[in-house]
C-alpha cells in the first residue's frame, strides 16, 4: 500500500531506543563476565581457550553494534521524516 502510513514516529523512536539499550546490555555483560574472569584468579589451558572465545563473542558483538548503530540511524530518519510530512 504505497503512501500509507500506518505508524506513528513514536514507534520507531522506541525501536531505536530498544536496539540501543539491546546494544549497551550485550556490551555490559560481555564486560562483567570478563570481570568475573579475572576475579576468578583462574590460569590453566581451557581458561585461554576460554578467554579466546570470549574475544570471539565480543568481535561478534562488535558486529552488531555496528548493525544496531545504523539500523538506529535508519528509524530516527525515518521517524523524523514522518514527522515532517505529518506536520508535527
Amino acid at each position: 500500500m504505497a503512501g500509507r502510513i500506518d505508524t506513528d514516529p513514536a514507534a520507531l523512536v522506541a525501536m531505536a531506543r530498544e536496539l540501543k539499550n539491546a546494544s549497551a546490555s550485550i556490551d555490559g555483560s560481555i564486560r562483567k563476565v570478563r570481570a568475573a574472569l579475572n576475579a576468578s584468579r583462574w590460569n590453566d589451558n581451557v581458561r585461554n581457550d576460554f578467554e579466546k572465545n570470549l574475544e570471539a563473542i565480543a568481535r561478534m558483538a562488535k558486529q552488531i553494534e555496528a548493525v544496531s548503530d545504523e539500523s538506529q540511524r535508519m528509524l530516527n530518519r525515518k521517524a523524523q521524516q514522518l514527522q515532517t510530512y505529518l506536520g508535527r
